[in-house]
């Protein structure tokens, strides 16, 4: 319930909602809305409160979260649900009150108490209450409680009981909190009230209504043997379509867009005639408590105990000015302004809050009868403005017309293996020329009157284009053949004792449209692409590039097969270390013609200096196999010579073995100093070979 109604109402796409109240007011006066608990904080975070006519908000007050018992704590009532009154009175007793009873005088005095008596009637004992009163005249009188009319006058009585009243009743809306402006001035004068809230997304919704335009009959198709690359010697040739706007289907009647948005009133109050502006785009919204008082621990402070001082005594000081103010940085505070400037300076704040609040009446950028809205640009935000009031009522949805245009479009076929191998899908080639954003949402398409088909509309900008697919193309049977084949090494190069030979990849893809329908269609065929592999070769240019295909547009003849190939090719290489190459290596690239007479030198040269290391190596290996042979046979030699003793003939046999090592001990002296002389020589060896095939550097293209 509120004494401030809707008057207008603006949905967003991003789950919030603006929404203006206003209403006339005369003098002081207070207002008063109620919220959900969980809808506190965002109008906390977004209330504004205007009065327009010279007058001032002085406060906006709002119901605690603190819990009823701790409310009605420090109030000295308790009004049970039965007995109200009798329960009541005996609990202000001495309270002033003014009585009046039927037929009699009003008299003023206090409450001394209810007094229960048992009287007898013709419907037997009844039980009534008397109140007693004690006069201003210092007498008691009694009367019956239900036979007078009963006024406290006790003012901090009435503030209690008005206080207890209130809180009882907000208690039993639990989710309803109240907020109340205190509008304060003279006259009859406009308050207008405005914050966001949480509201479902306005939804929008399109029919799209074609007309059949039949196409221009195109020549008859060339056979084999042409310049175009999509001609196959078997096949028909896929001319390009003219594009939107030109000649295909004569000009006609443009197909028509209606667009609707779907708006849904899930809170407890009718938007009553209420001005409706629907927003597309996604300006930022959060949520923040504000509502929940937030506490922080504050530090405690021992009380210290000191000895009484002598009160000091002040220095004397000099009274400020304004430049002295302004020096300290105008932390000193003025005198207040004389009232007669003080309402000057309210009335020309008032003039630039009027001059800068936003106007009632929207200026209408781009005008649409039929659909009576009007839309205007804000930023990167599209706004529809419905033109006439609109009642939704609470817990009701609407479905209420935005648009009603016609536009550049035409039905096309769209080509995409991914989504359905074996037909192409048709679809509404659009292009907005509405001058409108039109926010996405699901299309149903009419033809001649007839439904046939469904599709999703991304939102579009004006002047986006867009296929919007709607049904399948049974009349037409698409099948592709994929062939892959390498072509030879186009180019050899050497860097960095490594060489390259490089060779391309090509893939053949031809895809085979088989048309039954007995009119020529405008194909649009989206052939996947990856730009860090493959490029497009003896294939026409693309009608457009999309973020994963290259789109091609061609016309499809009646009742042929048509076929129209997509050539593309990526660049391979395969690398050989030149320090690892061999004279099969060398002698096959000399064959195939991949080096030029110098690098063939060179490599060669390469090749036997290679060959001198690999020599000296082997060099190497046999004197480590000889030591290896020595060390086998003088642990043979010292094993013996332990098992000797002293006879003679031993003692013979004992200096044969000894001798027999010294030799060998001469040889492996020998096979040192040859290793250390080869390794120097090897070494050399393999530092100018690594050195010649680094400066090495060769790019030629391979001719045949």
């Amino acid at each position: 319930m509120s004494n401030l109604p809707i008057r207008r109402v603006v949905l967003y796409k991003h789950g919030v909602g603006y929404f203006e109240r206003e209403t006339s007011i005369e003098g002081d006066q207070s207002l008063s809305l109620s919220f959900k608990q969980r809808e506190v904080s965002d109008v906390l975070k977004s209330l504004t409160v205007l009065d327009l006519n010279g007058g001032t908000v002085s406060a906006v007050s709002y119901d605690s979260t603190t819990p009823i018992e701790q409310l009605l704590a420090e109030i000295a009532l308790s009004i049970p649900d039965s007995g109200s009154l009798t329960g009541l009175l005996p609990q202000i007793k001495g309270a002033r009150i003014s009585v009046k009873p039927t037929g009699g005088a009003t008299l003023q005095g206090a409450i001394l108490g209810i007094d229960k008596t048992d009287t007898h009637s013709e419907h037997g004992l009844q039980e009534t209450h008397r109140l007693s009163l004690l006069t201003d005249a210092g007498d008691v009188r009694t009367f019956d409680l239900f036979d007078l009319e009963l006024t406290i006058l006790d003012e901090g009585i009435k503030r209690d009981l008005d206080f207890y009243l209130k809180t009882q009743l907000a208690s039993k809306k639990k989710d309803a909190r109240t907020f109340t402006l205190f509008a304060q001035g003279e006259g009859q004068r406009t308050v207008r009230v405005s914050y966001v809230l949480e509201a479902p997304v306005w939804k929008a919704t399109y029919r799209i209504l074609l007309e059949e335009e039949p196409l221009p009959p195109t020549p008859s198709p060339k056979k084999g043997g042409g310049e175009e690359p999509n001609t196959e010697d078997d096949g028909s040739s896929l001319s390009p379509p003219p594009f939107l706007g030109e000649g295909v289907g004569g000009r006609g009647s443009s197909p028509l867009i209606q667009g609707w948005a779907v708006v849904d009133n899930t809170s407890d109050e009718d938007w009553q005639d209420v001005a409706l502006t629907l927003v597309a785009g996604l300006p930022v919204s959060f949520v923040h408590d504000l509502y929940t008082p937030r506490y922080i621990r504050r530090p405690v402070v021992e009380v210290r105990e000191t000895t009484g001082v002598l009160p000091p005594m002040a220095e004397a000081g000099v009274e400020s000015d304004e430049e002295y103010e302004m020096s300290m940085g105008g932390i000193a505070l003025s005198a207040a302004p004389a009232p007669a400037k003080a309402r000057m300076m309210r009335k020309s704040l008032r003039g630039e809050i009027a001059a800068g609040s936003p106007a009632r009446e929207r200026t209408s950028a781009v005008s649409s009868v039929q659909s009576q809205t009007r839309e205007r640009q804000v930023g990167d935000l599209f706004e529809y403005g419905i033109e006439k009031p609109v009642t939704v009522r609470r817990n009701q949805s609407a479905l209420v017309p935005i648009l009603l245009k016609p536009f550049a479009g035409r039905s096309v076929l769209l080509y995409q293996k991914a989504a359905r191998p074996e037909n192409p899908i048709r679809c509404v080639e659009f292009e907005n020329t509405t001058g409108l954003t039109l926010e996405g949402g699901p299309v149903t398409v009419l033809e001649q009157g007839s439904y046939v088909g469904e599709a999703m509309l991304d939102t579009l900008k004006p002047t986006e284009k867009r296929l919007v697919g709607y049904a399948v193309e049974l009349a037409v049977r698409v099948l592709d053949n994929i062939d892959s084949h390498s072509d030879r090494v186009s180019r050899v190069t050497i860097r960095s004792g490594t060489l390259k030979t490089h060779y391309t990849l090509v893939q053949k893809t031809t895809y085979t449209f088989n048309s039954k329908s007995d009119k020529e269609q405008i194909v649009y065929l989206d052939h996947p692409r990856d730009d860090s592999k493959w490029k497009l070769v003896e294939t026409a240019k693309p009608h457009e590039i999309t973020e994963n295909y290259w789109r091609f547009r061609f016309l499809l003849p009646p009742n042929t097969a048509s076929k129209f190939v997509v050539q593309q090719q990526q660049t391979l290489h395969q690398s050989w270390s030149l320090t690892d190459i061999t004279d099969k290596h060398l002698a096959a690239w000399i064959s195939a013609k991949y080096l030029d007479a110098a690098t063939e030198k060179a490599l060669k040269a390469a090749l036997a200096q290679r060959q001198a290391v690999s020599q000296i190596e082997e060099k190497l290996t046999r004197f480590t196999d000889e030591r290896n042979k020595i060390h086998a046979e003088q642990k043979r030699i010292r094993d013996n010579l332990g098992a000797l003793g002293d006879r003679a003939s031993e003692k013979t046999l004992r200096e044969r073995f000894v001798a027999t090592l010294d030799k060998q001990e001469d040889r492996l002296a020998k096979i040192t100093e040859e290793e250390e002389k080869f390794r120097t020589e090897r070494d050399d060896a393999r530092e100018k070979l690594n050195a010649a095939l680094a400066k090495l550097e060769y790019d030629a293209a391979v001719t045949e």
